[in-house]
């Protein structure tokens, strides 16, 4: 026994008249028409959303390299103070490494140099005063 199937709606897409070529040229004379009425009011619109997306997008730039700073400068401030404690060291050892090659050449030092300095201060006014 074969089915029968139940008669259905037999309107299709295919058998409705197109639209009439009168029609469409007045439809698309009508969109030209409406574009040049609210282009402007709609070019405002876009200019005043550009604005505002452009504003948010700044701030949140600002607020997302604000934060990065804060965490790198948290990251690097223990990386900084080593630095500079390692370069202390190291300044330490060539000093010390130095001043033995200074000694063995008989080059004064620095600290020699400023003592001897007030030294000879000390012997000028004394001379100045015994001049006088």
């Amino acid at each position: 026994m074969a089915n029968k199937k139940s008669p259905r709606n037999t309107k299709t897409h295919a058998t409705q008249a197109p639209a009439a070529p009168g029609s469409i040229w007045l439809a698309g004379v009508g969109a030209m028409s409406l574009a040049r009425k609210e282009g402007k009011a709609l070019l405002d619109n876009m200019v005043s959303e550009g604005n505002r997306l452009h504003a948010e997008a700044t701030k949140f730039v600002r607020q997302t390299r604000a934060g990065a700073r804060a965490r790198i400068k948290g990251v690097l401030a223990p990386v900084r103070t080593q630095l500079q404690a390692g370069a202390i060291q190291a300044a330490q050892a060539v000093e010390s490494g130095l001043a033995g090659v200074r000694a063995r050449l008989g080059i004064p030092s620095k600290a020699d140099i400023d003592e001897l300095s007030q030294r000879v201060g000390v012997l000028s006014r004394q001379l100045k005063a015994a001049n006088k």
